[in-house]
């Protein structure tokens, strides 16, 4: 009895050690990213902007119902008057969301996804008209889906990151960062704080977030009147935006690394802007948020 406790403890030791070699450098990586964040003013300057996006829409590539609530891949196309086209996202492909599904009906009790079609697919004959691509932060549920996006387009679409998405890597998104190296993406990286206007695309700006991952980034857009505030996965859900809930100490100690403390104020700014007029704040994965949030669903012109 003894030696089994022994070796137990040896185990337990062992995967303990383990845990630390390779959670301590994620964690310590994304509490350096502490970008400034903008004035409510410097945001609104974005509806100033002459000949911003006619038009933002939003299209699922996947969906999947969880025991709580409906976890969507969303992905965001804002359109300009000549017809250029921005994307916020890319979602995965069938193979790809067949995989992140089955994770989480083994570890959530989720049920079957329904895959709707890749980025490239649902966009049809407009993917051509995409010239740039705006990714919320780097983990695979929101990157793959360069894949065929990339099979189809081809050449002539830029990626816009900040430094900090371009430069910081993790055990979650090194597999993102190398397909999008090896991707037919063009790069601009933004450096700073605060808003970063986006050549070429008025009324669309960046913002560096940091807190669920170094690269973590806003993308807001002006459109309609109104500030739309795309918050990637600082929030999986509305109401626990709105609620300031965390994700839980297993998701954000042991499975993704993240700055708790960054995350929360980044929460209460979030749902402080969501309570202002001409604001709204959409959260990427919550499809009750996405469908009632005033946006409407794309379809190719």
């Amino acid at each position: 009895m003894r030696g089994v406790l022994k070796v137990s403890a040896g185990l337990l030791l062992a995967v303990l050690l383990v845990a630390v070699v390779v959670l301590v450098p994620p964690h310590r990586q994304v509490r350096r990213v502490q970008p400034a964040l903008p004035s409510d003013a410097e945001l609104r300057q974005l509806l100033q902007a002459e000949n911003g996006p006619v038009s933002v829409r939003y299209f699922y590539t996947s969906t999947q119902k969880l025991e709580q609530g409906e976890l969507a891949h969303t992905v965001f196309v804002a359109r300009w008057a000549d017809g250029r086209l921005f994307v916020i996202d890319l979602g995965m492909d069938r193979a790809a969301a067949a995989e992140f599904a089955e994770l989480l009906q083994t570890v959530m009790q989720a049920e079957e996804a329904q895959f709707h079609g890749h980025a490239a697919e649902l966009m049809s004959d407009t993917v051509g008209r995409v010239e740039g691509v705006g990714l919320t932060h780097l983990h695979i549920d929101h990157t793959q889906g360069v894949v065929p996006f990339c099979e189809a387009r081809g050449p002539g679409a830029t990626l816009y990151q900040t430094s900090f998405q371009a430069e910081l890597h993790n055990l979650h998104t090194e597999e993102s960062a190398a397909l999008l190296a090896a991707s037919c993406l063009e790069r601009e990286v933004l450096d700073g704080g605060g808003v970063q206007a986006v050549s070429g695309f008025p009324g669309l700006g960046m913002v560096a977030l940091g807190g669920h991952t170094p690269g973590s980034t806003l993308f807001a857009l002006a459109s309609g009147g109104r500030l739309w505030l795309f918050s990637g996965d600082i929030t999986n859900t509305k109401a626990d935006l709105l609620a300031d809930r965390g994700k839980g100490f297993v998701y954000s100690y042991l499975l993704v690394p993240e700055d708790t403390e960054r995350a929360g104020l980044l929460r209460r700014w979030l749902a402080r802007l969501d309570a202002e007029e001409d604001m709204t704040v959409v959260v990427s994965h919550d499809r009750a948020d996405v469908d009632g949030s005033g946006l409407a669903e794309y379809g190719p012109p």
